[in-house]
């Protein structure tokens, strides 16, 4: 049976590439990853898993070795897998890939499916080196990969070590090209771009120069005309800068020339700031970064004007030339100097030292951005990618005392010496501005002719202003040495926005256009600056992050702050407000008596423990804005002392302090003092106020006529102080002691009688004085001016006590122990009896006198009043008891203004404190010279013996140019004075 079954076919026997399968009993083709092969202890086919390193198709009876760059690592495979980078397969059933990591550190193909350890390169990013295989790219570098060199980057430039090609070394330093990205282009190591050479191809080959697109080219026909063009130009300029200077009347010139001389010093200041910004380490591209290159002439550049084309200079010399640049341009105005002085002056050089020093200080406040700038190019390094660092505008020097040569050591030390320089003369400065006053006080006219340009171009009440621009200069020449574009941009940016907000503030600038000018130009360039930070590749990201965090934490503080402050001032006033007393008065009725009123008050506010720390309001001192004139009579005074003097409720600004003190009861409490003359309002004048006064001016501020009118109303029946039409200086402390208690006991005019005994002359506070003060004791204003002289005065003559003024009251007598007569002109004086009769009196004793002019209006007595007065002065002054000839009193009323006369007007707004101290000073240094006109004896009931019949006009003096006169000071400072103080 084994036999025939032998003969008989097997049916589970199947062809190649195909197995039996028992499941369905028939053969099937092998799939693919197998393949067909024979049992041989079955001798039938079965499908077999393809081998490791080789695949299988369906229906196969063998496997296939993967070819060369492939691989299979598994069995079972349909087919082989590609070697993807970095491996290879350079051999035929490879189970895996060999890495080119192995060949090459770093190392890796270029493409999938590799055959040899040849495909191995560098990636891209990297760069191969013998010693350390593939090496990361780094700044400055340009790597697409392979087994070649790097290129150098745009703007970068890689200089070649002596151990170029050598292996285990690297060959090369990386330096970024700060000053202008296109002289570096993008090629291979060490190239420049066409003509430059040095390190950061820096410098242009001998013969050359440089162009604006980054390379150097031949030097033109014309090129070397731009530095003769400064060679000429500059001590043009200096003559001409030196001949406008050189006048003793600058301050009587037009505002005009004022204005162009503020615009000049503003365009050489922006011109200079661009200049600087040109110098940061910012980018520019053009066209701005070409316009930005020409302005860095004025920033002393002098690369600028191809000097390279006259001859080739090393760094350090460049650096001395820009620094000697400031030192020829004075050394030239030093010789410019003496020959004026020679030719146009007559030798009179200390006479004309003043414009030598105003001349030279105006050179270095022009210039002191470049000056300061050329100081600190050895302290502006720049960090390179090798973590060298180099000088900014001259890359090829190394910095730091270890790495830097000589050339850099030498640069430091001058650097420093000049820099030095720079700060002193800013403290130089700041040591004029601080002097200011107290020069003035001893009349140094040395001192302002020389230092004039410091002030003159301010308003003299912010005549130390120049300080301002003085260090926001300073600082802007020093912003190039921090150590990157973002804090160079951010600090600049800084400084212009604090100086425009001090201008904005105090609006300094003696013409008015110059204000808007300078805020225009600073907000331009906060706007230019703004801009250039779109050119800034920062990697400092989390710390721009950072500082924009801090910004908006401290808005929110600043707000914070602010409304804490605001809430503390609003708890604190509703407690203790800064204001004791607020003077409501009319000016030109009650001006001098509130100045006077307020002396008085603050001594005994002084003296109070309750009013110790609080002050007195006077619109004069301490209003500085009118918007704020109701919130200090409503939340910032205690009292309101309303000095009601005849015309006071016809003027609206007193209507709305009233009515916002009417509002404010009875927390504000409010003291009237009634003049003689004031009359109450009756119910037809509070009824028709509307007719009799335009209070429109008052409804922006919401205050109506209705307002007022119940004000008045109230005010009616207030009970409060009475004036005594006879003022003295023991009234004025009654009142003054009342109010301050809180007493109002009222003080009747009964109580000073209008007629005196003649005993009461022998009484006065005058009796055994030196110098006594006159005033028309029947003009209330023209007593308290002279009792504020006496009271200001005063205290200046602790020298000599024997100047102390005393006012002469009415009907006293001029003692013969009186040296000097103070007599307070004011108008209808000299028709007074009581003023007419003292005159009279120091005429018999020959004292000296003093006329101060107390009133704005006053009228000089020219011929036409003199003619006036001899018909009328008889019928007035007879029944007094003056019997003079008319013809006589002239005579001595004219001998009067033989003596200049002091303005001391205490009525005036712009009369503040201040000003009333220095003509108090002027006043005490005109008693102290004891050099004034003595009045001249008249024949009684007749004319002084040899006295002409002929009228003479005084002359007539212009308002405060007395006390310019008593300052000694020149026309050119007049002017200054006047408006400073």
């Amino acid at each position: 049976p084994e036999l025939v079954a032998s003969w008989l076919p097997d049916s589970r026997a199947c062809p190649p590439g195909q197995a039996y399968d028992e499941s369905t009993s028939q053969c099937a083709i092998c799939p693919t990853g197998t393949y067909s092969a024979r049992n041989e202890s079955t001798l039938l086919r079965e499908c077999v898993l393809c081998p490791p390193g080789s695949f299988c198709l369906e229906g196969g009876t063998s496997p296939v070795l993967c070819p060369k760059g492939s691989y299979a690592n598994a069995s079972g495979q349909g087919e082989c897998m590609r070697c993807l980078p970095p491996g290879y397969a350079d051999t035929l059933g490879s189970i895996d890939c060999k890495s080119c990591k192995l060949i090459i550190a770093g190392g890796t193909t270029s493409f999938a499916a590799a055959t040899s350890k040849d495909d191995c390169t560098c990636p891209e990013r990297t760069y191969y080196r013998r010693d350390s295989g593939c090496t990361p790219c780094t700044e400055g570098l340009s790597c697409p990969g392979g087994l070649e060199s790097p290129w150098q980057a745009e703007g970068y430039y890689a200089r070649l070590l002596p151990e170029y090609g050598m292996d285990n070394k690297e060959w090369f330093e990386i330096f970024k090209c700060h000053a202008d990205v296109r002289r570096c282009p993008h090629a291979q190591l060490g190239v420049c771009s066409e003509g430059r050479e040095g390190l950061a191809c820096t410098t242009c080959k001998a013969g050359l120069t440089s162009r604006d697109d980054g390379t150097c080219a031949e030097c033109e026909g014309n090129d070397p005309a731009l530095f003769a063009l400064a060679c000429l130009g500059v001590p043009a300029a200096v003559v001409g800068l030196y001949l406008l200077l050189d006048n003793d009347l600058v301050a009587k010139q037009p505002h005009t020339v004022l204005l162009v001389g503020i615009i000049g010093s503003m365009i050489m200041g922006v011109l200079q700031q661009l200049g600087t910004i040109a110098s940061t380490s910012i980018e520019w591209v053009d066209p701005v970064s070409s316009m930005l290159d020409m302005l860095m002439v004025f920033s002393f550049e002098i690369e600028v004007l191809r000097v390279g084309c006259i001859a080739s200079f090393s760094p350090l010399l460049l650096y001395v030339g820009k620094l000697c640049m400031a030192l020829m341009m004075l050394g030239f105005m030093l010789l410019v100097h003496v020959a004026v002085v020679l030719l146009r002056h007559r030798g009179r050089f200390r006479d004309r030292a003043p414009t030598l020093i105003r001349s030279i200080g105006t050179l270095l406040l022009v210039f002191q951005i470049a000056i300061a700038g050329a100081s600190i190019p050895p302290f502006e390094c720049s960090t390179h990618p090798n973590r060298f660092t180099t000088v900014a505008r001259y890359p090829t020097i190394l910095c730091g005392w270890e790495d830097g040569g000589q050339e850099w050591r030498s640069m430091a030390m001058i650097g420093m010496v000049s820099t030095l320089v720079v700060c002193a003369w800013v403290a130089g400065c700041l040591a004029v501005i601080y002097q200011m006053p107290r020069q003035i006080e001893k009349n140094n006219e040395f001192y302002m002719r020389s230092f004039t340009f410091l002030f003159m171009r301010f308003k003299p009440d912010v005549y130390w202003f120049t300080v301002v621009p003085i260090c926001r200069n300073l600082l802007v020449s020093l912003a190039p040495t921090l150590p990157d574009s973002t804090s160079q941009i951010l600090c600049l940016q800084g400084f212009q926005l604090l100086y425009v907000v001090v201008v904005a503030h105090y609006s300094p600038w003696r013409v008015r256009l110059g204000n808007y000018l300078d805020i225009t130009i600073t907000m331009a360039l906060l706007a230019f600056l703004s801009c250039a930070a779109f050119f800034v590749e920062t990697s400092s990201m989390k710390a721009v992050a950072w500082l924009c965090s801090i910004l908006v934490v401290f808005m929110f503080f600043l707000n914070a702050t602010i409304l804490g402050l605001a809430g503390f001032q609003l708890w604190s006033h509703k407690y203790r407000k800064p204001f004791s007393f607020f003077l409501c008065h009319h000016k030109a009725g009650a001006g001098a008596f509130a100045r006077l009123l307020k002396l008085h008050l603050t001594e005994l506010c002084s003296k109070s423990l309750r009013h110790r720390h609080q002050k007195v309001f006077i619109d004069s001192d301490d209003l500085k804005n009118l918007e704020f004139l109701f919130d200090y009579v409503g939340s910032q005074s205690e009292h309101i002392v309303v000095l009601m003097s005849e015309e006071l409720l016809l003027r609206p600004w007193c209507m709305g302090e009233l009515v916002t003190a009417h509002l404010h009861q009875p927390g504000l409490k409010m003291v009237p003092v009634r003049w003689s003359d004031f009359t109450r309002p009756d119910d037809e004048f509070i009824s028709n106020y509307s007719s009799h006064v335009d209070c429109s001016c008052l409804l922006p501020h919401n205050i109506t006529i209705q307002m007022i009118q119940s004000m008045l109303g109230w005010l009616r029946d207030l009970p409060g102080l009475s004036l005594p039409a006879l003022l003295t200086g023991d009234a004025v402390d009654h009142i003054s002691r009342n109010i301050v208690s809180g007493s109002f006991a009222r003080i009747q005019d009964a109580e000073v009688s209008d007629d005196p005994p003649k005993t009461a002359s022998k009484r006065g506070q005058a009796t055994g004085a030196a110098v006594v003060v006159i005033a028309d004791t029947s003009n209330t204003e023209s007593v308290s001016t002279a009792l504020v002289l006496c009271k200001m005065v005063s205290p200046l003559t602790t020298q000599d006590p024997s100047l102390t003024p005393r006012y002469l009251e009415k009907d006293e007598d001029v003692a013969e122990s009186v040296k000097t007569c103070i007599f307070i002109l004011s108008n209808g004086a000299f028709f007074e009896a009581s003023f007419v009769k003292s005159i009279i009196q120091a005429a018999r004793i020959e004292t000296m006198v003093l006329p101060i002019i107390a009133q704005d209006g006053f009228r000089f007595p020219g011929k036409e009043f003199l003619e006036d007065y001899k018909q009328r002065a008889s019928s007035m002054l007879a029944p007094h008891g003056i019997l003079e000839p008319p013809e006589a009193l002239v005579q001595l009323i004219s001998s009067l203004f033989k003596e200049i006369a002091i303005v001391f007007s205490p009525q005036d707004y712009s009369s503040t404190e201040e000003l009333l101290k220095v003509k108090s000073r002027a006043v005490n240094d005109r008693l102290m010279m004891r050099q004034m006109t003595r009045l001249s004896p008249i024949t009684l009931h007749g004319k002084e013996e040899g006295a002409s019949d002929e009228m003479t006009e005084p002359p007539v003096i212009e308002k405060d140019e007395d006390a310019n006169a008593e300052l000694c000071l020149t026309p050119d400072e007049s002017e200054l004075v006047t408006e400073l103080f």
